[in-house]
């Protein structure tokens, strides 16, 4: 396998890999501030701790997506 064929695959696999995240955080976050529970909690405490989490997850899956992004994008001799 060549050089730049491992980078194409390894830049495929963080891009899935970093959408795939992206969309449960998404997920998670919207299904989180539905929730009767995490209402009362940001009622009394101003935020609550899962969409916290939930928040994390989705700028972690979008910061991997961007850079299996680049990696797919970028040309090497």
């Amino acid at each position: 396998m060549k050089r730049n064929d491992s980078r194409l695959l390894a830049g495929l696999i963080l891009f899935v890999v970093g959408a795939a995240g992206f969309a449960y955080g998404l997920i998670t976050y919207n299904s989180e501030r539905s929730s009767l529970s995490s209402a009362l909690q940001r009622v009394f405490t101003g935020s609550s701790a899962a969409g916290r989490q939930a928040m994390i997850v989705m700028i972690a899956g979008a910061a991997v997506g961007v850079i299996g992004l680049v990696l797919l994008l970028i040309r090497r001799r």
